[in-house]
């Protein structure tokens, strides 16, 4: 398994990523309608603009070249203005999860920020998600929630901080 910077090119492969485990993930967590009607092209044309961006964000991709996840750490503000990581998104297909990816992309996206000079990182996942054990299982620690807005309907987020990424996750070469 390789985690690398995303290109361009792997627009179509986030995309994937992204369509199936919302389906697989957010099932009975988020309204059906709503998970059956997601824009497969619009998606994809989010991720090109990220990526045209320059936005950052790392893909996990299989011995024959398969994207089967990513995450997407960037710098961001918490309520105080002070400088911290955040992972808005994080994802790996369901055939792959138990494989130790995410761990790998939490490791890449905090050895990164830690790079620049970020000290504290925040991962958000919808309250009734199944990987909110996996990132307790990480050492995050549940600190913050906020309402997103997903086809209309308020879904409560739950916030996992890790207060010091330097020395929670110990970082090695990929």
């Amino acid at each position: 398994m390789i985690i690398r910077k995303a290109s361009i090119y792997d627009s179509i492969g986030v995309t994937k990523v992204y369509v199936e485990t919302w389906k697989t993930a957010y099932r009975g967590i988020i309204d059906q309608d709503y998970l059956e009607n997601i824009n497969y092209d619009k998606q994809k044309r989010n991720f090109m603009n990220l990526l045209n961006k320059e936005a950052l964000i790392y893909v996990a991709e299989s011995k024959i070249g398969e994207i089967v996840g990513y995450a997407t750490p960037e710098v961001t503000k918490d309520d105080f203005g002070v400088n911290r990581g955040e992972i808005s998104m994080i994802y790996v297909l369901d055939r792959y999860q138990g494989e130790g990816i995410g761990h790998k992309l939490l490791q890449r996206s905090a050895e990164t920020l830690v790079k620049s000079e970020i000290k504290r990182m925040i991962v958000w996942v919808l309250k009734d998600n199944p990987a909110c054990g996996f990132l307790e299982a990480l050492g995050g620690t549940p600190k913050e929630t906020r309402l997103d807005q997903i086809g209309g309907i308020d879904y409560v987020s739950i916030g996992y901080v890790w207060d010091d990424i330097e020395n929670q996750f110990a970082f090695k070469e990929f």
